[in-house]
């Protein structure tokens, strides 16, 4: 059981390497999708143009030779655009079911929050049951399924914010930042030689990833655990500075991507510090202050903060 989670590890470490012959930094991003894989949940990333969010995603698909389609939200998005519609036939004289781009392994909805709120919700349905319904009909999405929707968090005009409910459905919401110059250096040596090319090794068959998948959701977790996670969601509840706390989906999904973190380790089970290493990814999106900065960034810095507290004063289990 123990080389099993090995071979988890050993994934983990190869996709890392590989992705970053290609890109650089990034290391939170990278874990956090691999935790959305192995979880099966979806990951929305946030930050300012022309930081490779959407090349990360198409180098992480490649990297695990992963079916990837790309979605460009806008305002004139329709729903059947996303999801497919039915079609007629002439020479059967019937209507077939033409499956949309979200029928991937890796679907990447591009600047998520530009599409309408009707168009946003056609993906509620795909997030939470992995299928689409077409009158009446169910289609099953392929498996492995993962959403990355990015997000730019400092453009507003002429965007529609993510409603509650479906920011709920994101196991992690990550933030990429600017680099250091030394990293910013590194990068324009890559694409010197590289340029826009993706060229990366394959290194898992999906058969392997889906055996991972499997893995994953047979990792322990002893009811201490359990305890700790109800206690963190709870303190998010209890403090005055937090109009809205983190819901029993946020307390399931730290309990998933803590599982995927300790895959990811090569451990058949679930410690303290493998909540603590996810904790902020999962709830950062969960919490609604009191009082909300008109500056995004003060605000996303004043939920990590709250979040770190809690952190501190919530015990964990020895």
């Amino acid at each position: 059981m123990v080389n099993d989670y090995l071979f988890i590890k050993n994934i983990a470490e190869k996709l890392e390497s590989n992705i970053h012959e290609i890109i650089v930094g990034m290391g939170e991003a990278i874990r956090s999708l691999l935790i959305g894989l192995l979880s099966e949940g979806h990951i929305l990333i946030e930050g300012p143009p022309g930081t490779a969010k959407t090349y990360l995603g198409r180098v992480f698909a490649n990297s695990l030779g992963l079916e990837y389609r790309r979605i460009q939200f806008t305002i004139d998005l329709m729903p059947s655009d996303i999801t497919g519609s039915l079609i007629y036939n002439r020479a059967t004289g019937t209507l077939e079911f033409r499956p949309g781009p979200i029928f991937a392994n890796v679907v990447l909805a591009d600047e998520i929050n530009r599409a309408s709120p009707r168009s946003q919700s056609a993906l509620l349905e795909c997030m939470q049951e992995k299928q689409v319904t077409i009158e009446g009909v169910a289609y099953p999405l392929p498996r492995p399924f993962l959403i990355i929707a990015t997000q730019n968090p400092i453009e507003l005009e002429g965007t529609y914010p993510l409603p509650e409910a479906e920011l709920d459905r994101f196991l992690i919401r990550v933030f990429i930042d600017y680099l250091d110059a030394s990293s910013e250096l590194e990068i324009l040596s890559k694409k010197q030689l590289h340029g826009e090319k993706i060229d990366v090794e394959k290194i898992a068959s999906l058969e392997e990833i889906l055996k991972a998948i499997d893995l994953t959701s047979k990792v322990y977790v002893d009811r201490s655990i359990l305890e700790y996670i109800v206690k963190l969601g709870n303190a998010t509840r209890k403090r005055e500075d937090i109009l809205l706390g983190v819901s029993p989906r946020g307390e399931v999904y730290l309990l998933y991507a803590s599982k995927a973190a300790a895959a990811i380790d090569g451990k058949s089970y679930v410690t303290p510090d493998h909540i603590k290493s996810v904790v902020k990814l999962v709830f950062n999106h969960r919490i609604i202050l009191k009082s909300r900065s008109v500056n995004p960034m003060t605000l996303r810095r004043e939920i990590l903060k709250i979040l770190d507290e809690i952190v501190e004063e919530v015990e964990p289990p020895r």
